[in-house]
């Protein structure tokens, strides 16, 4: 069961982009064991196969699928792209990083309450 009450965790993962492979993720600091939860064809929820809690996000072909389905997205990776592949040495992209986090998580509650029909351990998206 996911335990959606962990989704705030994502605030605090580290956004990685594979350009060769247009593929976006978002993973904690410390890698976890996790399942990937097919969100139908959008994107792959990483969860704690134990304890349910969110522990990461994949999207695959994230510009040439993804953002183009949801261009209210593609404003903020514009801003943040050019500071996936450098160490965050500024408070600009610290704050940049965060909005867009917040922004990402946003999106992502938003989605999964809309599209209930992967819930299918049987949680209730209260969010």
């Amino acid at each position: 069961q996911i335990d959606y009450d962990t989704m705030n965790n994502i605030k605090s993962f580290t956004p990685v982009y594979h350009k060769d492979e247009d593929t976006f993720f978002l993973r904690p600091e410390k890698p976890r064991p996790a399942t990937s939860v097919d969100w139908d064809g959008e994107f792959w929820l990483r969860v704690d196969p134990e304890s349910g809690e969110v522990v990461g996000l994949e999207i695959e072909d994230f510009e040439t699928v993804f953002l183009k389905k949801h261009p209210e997205l593609a404003s903020a990776w514009k801003e943040v792209k050019p500071l996936c592949h450098r160490k965050k040495s500024h408070s600009y992209e610290e704050t940049t990083w965060e909005a867009f986090l917040r922004i990402i998580l946003e999106f992502l509650q938003t989605f999964l309450r809309k599209n209930p029909q992967q819930a299918s351990f049987g949680a209730i998206l209260a969010h």
